[in-house]
């Protein structure tokens, strides 16, 4: 992933945390896909295209006072980038603070963002980008 991929990938985070959901997907190809964990709650295990990923964004912000994305550190792997982040929230119905800490590794062809998906495990999140020792 180049450095001007993983701006595309800082661009969208920042999106979020500002609540433009529509900025968040911008750079997104039509037809994208992401991968989920299955660690969060009544979540799918995959969501396509823009308003896919806007419909799993937007849980969080349905769920959680003060939902936001915490960029911990951004990888370049050739067409391949991978982001450790957390998310975090205070939970609407239970008011405890919540926070995921997961990897997510996207990949961008032509400038656009054509498929994401999220581990739990940094090992398991640096093999699938092809950067495990």
């Amino acid at each position: 992933m180049s450095r001007e991929n993983v701006e595309i990938a800082r661009r969208a985070y920042e999106a979020y945390n500002r609540g433009d959901l529509e900025g968040m997907v911008v750079d997104f190809a039509p037809k994208f896909e992401y991968e989920t964990t299955g660690a969060v709650p009544g979540t799918r295990a995959v969501y396509r295209g823009p308003n896919g990923w806007r419909e799993f964004a937007g849980w969080m912000r349905e769920e959680f006072y003060d939902a936001r994305i915490e960029i911990h550190e951004l990888i370049e792997a050739g067409d391949q980038g991978l982001a450790e982040v957390s998310l975090q929230g205070r939970g609407k119905q239970s008011g405890v603070e919540t926070s995921w800490h997961l990897w997510h590794l996207w990949t961008v062809r032509d400038g656009k963002v054509i498929h994401g998906q999220a581990f739990t495990g940094r090992d398991e999140a640096l093999e699938a980008a092809g950067l495990s020792k």
